[in-house]
C-alpha cells in the first residue's frame, strides 16, 4: 500500500468512527462555529445536520451559561490541553427543543488544514445523574426509616416497658390477692408491646413471604393498602412461591407494593388490576390501572420518578426485567418478569399448577 492508498484507508477509518461513535463528537472553529457533527451528536442534542453545522455552539449552551461558556472557550483557545471527562465540572447541555440534560464533556485541540480547531466529546449521563439520585434517595430513606423506628421503640416500646419494670418493683410490697391483678395486668402490656415490636419488625421483612407465600402476602398487604376509599382492586393469581427463592419473592413483593403505592397516590384510578402467574419457570407480575397516566420519559428524570427507578433497580438485583407503559389519560401497566434461578436446585417444572386464580 503507497502513501496515498494509506491516506485514504485512514480517512475511511476515520469516517467510520465518526459516525458510529457512540457518544457526540462536534468540531468547532476557535470563534465557536460548529464545523462538524457526528450522527450521535444530532440525535443527542435534536438538530438535523444543516442547522447544527455552521451555528454557533451557543446553541447548545443554556442562555444563562452562554456568557460564561464564551469567556471559558477564549481560554482554552489560548491555551489548549486536552480536557478529559470528569474533569469535575457539571455540565449542563441543551437541544433543539429547549429543554436540558447533563453532560460530561472532553476537549482536545486538533490542527486542520486550515487551522486549530477544538474536538469536543459529549457524553448525556441523564441516566447516570438518574442513578445518583436515586441512591441518594435511597440512603435518604433509609436513614428516615431507622429514625422512624428508633422514635418508635422510643417514644411507645421502651416507655411502656420501663413502666413494666416500674410495676414488677412493687410486687414484693403487695398482697398475693393484689399480686394476682397486677400480673394480669403486666400480661397484657406485654402482650401488646410484643404485638408492636412484630409490627415493626414486618414492616422490615414481612415474616407472611415464607410461611404463607408472596401471593397471599399481597392479598394481605393490598386489603391494609388499599382500603375501601381505593380503586377496586382485582387480584388474580397463581402460587408462584416454587419458582422464586426467598430474595426474588421479597422483591417481587416490594416492586408489587411500589407500584400499588403509585397508583393509590397519583392515578385517581377507579379500577386496579394486579396479576401473578409464573409458566416454566417464568414468574409475570402486572399491575395496571385506568388512571390518569403519565409520561414515563419525564418523570423518570424527576424526583417523583425515583420510585419508578427504584422498582427497575430492585429487579436488577434479582435478574429480573422491569417495563412501565404509560401515557396521560390511558392509565399505566407494570409488568415484571422473573426467572427461576437455579440455585434454587428445583426443576423447572416444579410447582407447575392447575389450581383456579383466586380474586379479591
Amino acid at each position: 500500500m503507497n502513501h496515498d492508498e494509506e491516506e485514504e484507508a485512514s480517512q475511511k477509518l476515520f469516517e467510520e468512527v465518526f459516525r458510529a461513535a457512540s457518544d457526540g463528537i462536534l468540531v468547532a472553529s476557535p470563534d465557536g462555529t460548529i464545523r462538524f457533527a457526528n450522527p450521535r451528536s444530532l440525535e443527542m442534542f435534536g438538530f438535523p445536520n444543516a442547522d447544527l453545522v455552521g451555528s454557533s455552539i451557543d446553541v447548545l449552551i443554556p442562555a444563562r451559561h452562554r456568557a460564561r461558556h464564551r469567556g471559558h472557550l477564549s481560554e482554552y483557545v489560548r491555551n489548549p490541553v486536552a480536557r478529559p471527562m470528569n474533569a469535575g465540572l457539571a455540565l449542563s447541555a441543551r437541544r433543539s427543543d429547549g429543554s436540558e440534560f447533563p453532560a460530561e464533556i472532553s476537549l482536545s485541540p486538533a490542527q486542520l488544514d486550515d487551522g486549530p480547531v477544538v474536538v469536543a466529546i459529549v457524553r448525556d449521563v441523564t441516566e447516570a445523574a438518574k442513578l445518583r439520585a436515586f441512591g441518594a434517595g435511597t440512603v435518604q430513606a433509609a436513614e428516615n426509616e431507622r429514625r422512624r423506628i428508633a422514635q418508635e421503640l422510643h417514644d411507645d416500646t421502651a416507655q411502656r416497658l420501663a413502666a413494666v419494670k416500674l410495676a414488677l418493683k412493687r410486687v414484693t410490697q403487695l398482697d398475693p390477692a393484689e399480686i394476682t391483678g397486677l400480673c394480669d395486668d403486666l400480661r397484657q402490656e406485654i402482650g401488646a408491646v410484643a404485638q408492636d415490636v412484630s409490627r415493626i419488625a414486618r414492616g422490615l421483612m414481612p415474616p407472611e413471604l415464607e410461611r404463607i407465600g408472596v401471593v397471599e402476602s399481597v392479598r394481605i398487604w393490598l386489603n391494609s393498602r388499599v382500603g375501601s376509599e381505593g380503586p377496586a382492586v382485582d387480584l388474580m393469581a397463581e402460587p408462584v412461591d416454587p419458582f422464586l427463592d426467598l430474595e426474588q419473592r421479597l422483591i417481587l413483593y416490594r416492586i408489587v407494593q411500589e407500584a400499588v403505592s403509585n397508583v393509590v397516590r397519583h392515578a385517581s384510578a377507579s379500577t386496579l388490576k394486579v396479576r401473578i402467574r409464573g409458566v416454566g419457570g417464568v414468574v409475570e407480575t402486572i399491575v395496571e390501572d385506568d388512571g390518569v397516566g403519565f409520561d414515563p420519559v419525564t418523570r423518570t428524570g424527576r424526583i417523583d420518578g425515583l420510585g419508578l427507578m427504584g422498582m427497575r433497580e430492585r429487579a436488577v438485583m434479582v435478574g429480573a426485567l422491569v417495563s412501565i407503559g404509560s401515557r396521560p389519560g390511558e392509565g399505566t401497566r407494570v409488568r415484571v418478569v422473573m426467572e427461576k434461578r437455579p440455585e434454587n436446585g428445583k426443576d423447572e417444572n416444579d410447582g407447575v399448577h392447575s389450581e383456579g386464580s383466586t380474586r379479591r
